[in-house]
């Protein structure tokens, strides 16, 4: 198998299952308070991204993988009932999850440790309230909570993210997917598109 290809299969692998996850275990977070989701979310995305860059060696798998679990997200858009801002907020998201991991993996590549877990789950937390506040203004969002709440709920959200991050870095070999078919195919892939898909359009029904 090409790096080309390799690249391409790791990456729809990864995002699709990125996808199932946001769809099953996000979509049931979601009842928890506001903001509350984020914390278990972002470990999980910084996971599959992770996991992507080092089966490829590429750090644009981190890119590839964000934007296909991005775009199983506007399969919502098929529904006449779903909101843009529905949309719009976890795709947003999930793209600043995509810049943080990739700066991590430029900084911190050689240094997995807490302190770069939670360095980067501190930053993802900034950029995330930083654009609600500055660029697409939702009508709910963590930049409108009362200052030292939100201080109290960014620390928090630093700790618990910072925490997951941090125990797969320390012992990644422990906790990571492998794929060991030499051979090139998206039979796998699409199939695990498919059902990101398809769980994403049935929990929007419900």
């Amino acid at each position: 198998m090409s790096d080309s290809q390799k690249l391409l299969r790791n990456s729809l692998l990864f995002g699709g299952m990125w996808g199932i996850t946001e769809a099953t275990l996000g979509y049931l977070l979601h009842f928890l308070p506001m903001g509350f989701s984020g914390m278990i979310m972002f470990p999980i995305g910084f996971y599959f991204m992770f996991n992507a860059f080092k089966t490829t060696g590429k750090q644009s798998a981190i890119f590839y993988t964000a934007i296909i679990a991005a775009a199983i997200k506007c399969a919502d858009v098929v529904l006449p009932a779903t909101t843009a801002i529905r949309v719009v907020n976890p795709v947003v998201s999930i793209i600043l999850e995509s810049l943080v991991v990739f700066a991590f993996v430029k900084v911190y590549r050689e240094n997995r440790h807490y302190g770069s877990a939670f360095a980067i789950s501190l930053g993802w937390i900034l950029l995330l309230v930083i654009t609600q506040a500055l660029i697409f203004k939702p009508a709910e969002g963590l930049y409108l909570m009362p200052v030292f709440e939100m201080i109290g709920f960014m620390a928090m959200n630093t700790i618990v993210s910072g925490l997951l991050v941090g125990s797969y870095l320390v012992r990644p070999a422990g906790i990571s997917i492998r794929f060991n078919n030499p051979n090139f195919s998206l039979s796998q892939p699409a199939l695990i598109i498919v059902l990101a898909v398809v769980c994403e359009i049935a929990n929007s029904l419900i």
